[in-house]
């Protein structure tokens, strides 16, 4: 249990924090912090993918580390024609994926085994839902907003607060036939308790940048830093440096889409929730293969 609470040290602590900043700071300065650590935290967790798979499969080859690129860079390309032209199926998508993704991340700590992978992805999926139910519901006028700005469709609140109880439901349902989980089911329903708590206080922008930061990217990067370099104590260095060049075509894609397309200040939001989709795709994939694909040699993550 002490490992557990240590786990989470992390995501209460910074809440806790940001939850006393929303009642000193500006709404101004509060998206100027959001925007900071979703530029660098949460697009650094994601950078260092071909690094992960090279040294899942063991190829380092050029060749390997080419086509990665080219694929990797397709995937994202693809991401932006889906939001571009279907944003209906687009956004629909990146929920689904996102969902997997959070309950994926936060999840691993448990190390649940299970026979049928299915049933252990719709505990993933139940647990993201959760997370982005919980948020879009408490934030349902300005989740509306962005949603709408984006592909038109308008979802009111009580299907929000259902795509909430439904994720939470079946996590839970779910969480009681893995030991490892249904043991610390109290710690997750606390936890999300008081992540709804600070989701209600704190505007749009800022809970989710809390959340995807402390809750997700640093604990990733933590767990990407022990697989690529586990004895390694210039790890850190050696990632942040890996990191820098894709980081640099994430920033630099963003302001050019921004230019390009003279998007407004007051549509930034949809624009940049968007193209932080499309390039989460990717990552995602990744993140999700490196979970099943057996190398020849043993390796963890």
């Amino acid at each position: 249990m002490l490992v557990i609470l240590k786990k989470y040290r992390l995501h209460f602590f910074s809440t806790l924090i940001f939850l006393v900043l929303n009642t000193i700071l500006s709404v101004e300065n509060q998206s100027i912090i959001s925007f900071i650590l979703i530029f660098s935290f949460g697009l650094v967790h994601g950078a260092n993918d071909i690094q992960l798979i090279q040294k899942k499969t063991l190829d380092y080859s050029v060749k390997f580390f080419s086509y990665s690129i080219l694929l990797y860079i397709f995937i994202v390309i693809v991401g932006i024609l889906i939001f571009f032209f279907v944003p209906k199926f687009g956004l629909l998508f990146f929920i689904l994926f996102s969902s997997f993704h959070f309950g994926e991340q936060h999840l691993g700590v448990y190390d649940i085994k299970s026979k049928y992978l299915i049933i252990k992805n719709i505990l993933y999926i139940s647990y993201g839902s959760t997370i982005l139910g919980l948020l879009f519901s408490l934030q349902w006028l300005d989740t509306h907003v962005i949603i709408y700005e984006i592909s038109e469709l308008f979802i009111s609140k009580k299907i929000m607060e259902l795509f909430f109880y439904s994720g939470f439901s079946v996590f839970f349902i779910i969480s009681l036939s893995y030991k490892n989980l249904r043991k610390f089911l109290w710690i997750e329903t606390v936890l999300l308790i008081f992540l709804g708590f600070f989701f209600s206080k704190a505007p749009l922008l800022l809970s989710f940048s809390v959340y995807f930061v402390f809750w997700h990217s640093i604990p990733s990067i933590l767990d990407q830093l022990n697989f690529l370099y586990e004895k390694d104590n210039s790890g850190k260095i050696k990632y942040l440096l890996s990191s820098m060049p894709y980081w640099i075509m994430s920033i630099v894609g963003l302001f050019g889409f921004y230019f390009y397309f003279h998007t407004k200040p007051d549509t930034f939001l949809p624009l940049f929730f968007s193209f932080l989709a499309a390039i989460t795709f990717p990552h995602t994939i990744v993140m999700g293969w490196l979970k099943i694909y057996k190398p020849k040699t043993k390796s963890k993550i």
